[in-house]
């Protein structure tokens, strides 16, 4: 965790108690809100919060995250407590937030109206972090067009990345880097790459419906107990790829019962039990776990399976270095809408600073319009490659059989894996997108 603190005594008060007290920080009596200033240093008071300082600095108690980001350093081992005592800064945010509230004073028959200080010329788009220096980024090839060496940029998902950590690097003026790795294996990033440290986050990955209260798949709870999420990279189309010679006309049960299905390893399979459906809950189809989409596509076109469920676009991706794209069809109505997101471990001690590093600066990306232009790059170069299959069709080696129809098994998200002891980063593949 960031930095470290002595304990102190008095009360502690959690952070989670900012939301309940915000109304009372900005209702309080002059001689007890007294005003504070941006820019400076305060010293917290017992039985405040965050909320309460944010709103007397800000006047608006919900920016008391800004008051935590900037002091990750001095919050101590647990980031959830708060103590009395601490001196914390209190960061100018913006030319409009970062001024003194004035201060109540006693009436007079004088009146003296103070002027508001200068808009700075330019503040920072980001408060940088000077405990975390480097941010390893995990990927993998063969899941067109959002990841993939032989793309432009290493694919949409890994520019708008590097694109986004870039804007980062520049204001930190070489107090941050970062690195994008590959390492072919999607199985093993969750277990044991990113639970271990081995890389910081991976992406893209697809976040399952952690609130909804419904049961999950296994690989579904084991995203939702073990790691955070960043906003969402994209939003793809999930669908059902069929043979085109295929009976299958629509999602309905009569018509996939007793079917196979093909999800690659470490996709989401919670999808295929959303909304009441409970294909795989209730036996209504099989799913093989095959390690890469192409191979699910491969599968597909042999007719070892009935029908391949992925995003749309990495599918037809798959569909057109194959050959199959006369053989095999998407149905017209999907089976999700997809979003995908860079993933922490939830054990990971820079895991908070990490995660504001990665949706501030996404944010920055979309405003300066560079989120769409690169989108809109992306897809242009993906529709026009749809019509000349790739010289080089698929680089994933088959899947191994095992019984009738089958294919080797995939180890549950938490069981123990061969690269556990090793060094991933030097073993696995070490060909990295560094800057």
């Amino acid at each position: 965790m960031l930095g470290s603190i002595r304990s102190i005594s008095g009360r502690v008060r959690w952070l989670a108690a900012a939301a309940a007290v915000a109304l009372v920080a900005t209702h309080m009596p002059p001689d007890t809100a007294e005003a504070q200033t941006c820019g400076t240093e305060y010293t917290i008071k017992d039985g405040e919060t965050l909320a309460q300082i944010a709103g007397r600095v800000y006047g608006n108690p919900t920016q008391w995250t800004v008051i935590f980001y900037a002091n990750q350093d001095r919050l101590g081992g647990n980031m959830s407590l708060l103590v009395p005592g601490l001196s914390i800064r209190l960061p100018c945010i913006g030319s409009g937030q970062g001024q003194a509230p004035v201060a109540v004073t006693p009436p007079s028959s004088k009146v003296t109206t103070v002027a508001p200080p200068p808009a700075p010329a330019s503040e920072p788009s980001f408060i940088i972090s000077s405990l975390l220096r480097r941010i390893e980024f995990l990927t993998a090839d063969g899941f067109a067009p959002y990841t993939g060496r032989a793309l432009e940029g290493g694919g949409m998902m890994t520019q708008i990345i590097d694109a986004a950590m870039g804007l980062i690097k520049e204001e930190a003026k070489g107090r941050f880097d970062f690195g994008i790795s590959w390492v072919n294996d999607w199985a093993a990033h969750l277990n044991p790459l990113l639970l271990t440290r081995a890389f910081d986050v991976g992406f893209p990955w697809a976040r399952p419906d952690c609130e909804s209260g419904l049961p999950l798949d296994q690989s579904s709870q084991f995203r939702c107990q073990r790691f955070f999420f960043s906003d969402p990279i994209y939003e793809s189309v999930t669908g059902l790829f069929v043979r085109s010679t295929a009976k299958i006309k629509s999602l309905r049960r009569e018509e996939l019962t007793g079917l196979t299905l093909c999800r690659p390893a470490g996709a989401p399979i919670h999808e295929l039990d959303k909304d009441g459906r409970n294909w795989v809950k209730d036996g209504i189809v099989t799913v093989m776990r095959p390690p890469s989409v192409d191979e699910c596509f491969r599968l597909l076109g042999s007719g070892a399976v009935d029908g391949v469920v992925e995003a749309e676009l990495a599918g037809r991706a798959s569909m057109a270095s194959l050959g199959l794209t006369d053989k095999v069809r998407m149905l017209d109505h999907p089976v999700a809408l997809t979003t995908y997101h860079v993933l922490i471990s939830k054990s990971h001690p820079h895991a908070r600073t990490i995660l504001y590093y990665i949706n501030s600066s996404l944010e920055k990306l979309r405003e300066k319009g560079e989120y769409d232009r690169i989108i809109e790059r992306h897809l242009n170069r993906f529709w026009e490659a749809q019509a000349t299959p790739s010289a080089s069709a698929g680089d994933t080696p088959a899947v191994t059989p095992v019984g009738k129809g089958g294919a080797r098994p995939v180890l549950p998200p938490d069981a123990p894996s061969a690269v556990a002891s090793g060094d991933p980063k030097g073993k696995l593949d070490p060909a990295k997108k560094g800057r």
